[in-house]
């Protein structure tokens, strides 16, 4: 078998590698702002863990997070499961 990794296959690991930047990416951001917010509002005396663990538990923040999961879920997948609109440019950049 040959070790050399068809055109295929390295679309599927840029995609797949897509997949794993876009989802590092966004952990972070929102484990940063999370993180900044509760800070905030702890330190104003506006918002406690037992409040927060009430507010999950509530029919809006339940309906969101099933709406938020899907976006979520296509947004995270869209590099491995869209193709390219343009899978090799290099060929019209070499003629300009």
């Amino acid at each position: 078998m040959s070790q050399d990794l068809t055109f295929f296959e390295q679309q599927d690991t840029a995609r797949l590698l897509g997949v794993i930047a876009a989802l590092g990416g966004e952990v972070f951001v929102l484990k940063a702002q999370v993180e900044r917010l509760t800070r905030a509002l702890s330190a104003a005396g506006l918002v406690d863990e037992a409040l927060l663990s009430g507010t999950s538990a509530s029919a809006e923040m339940q309906r969101w997070m099933s709406e938020e999961e899907k976006k979520f879920g296509r947004t995270l997948m869209r590099p491995f499961v869209h193709l390219d609109e343009a899978v090799n440019v290099s060929a019209f950049m070499a003629e300009r």
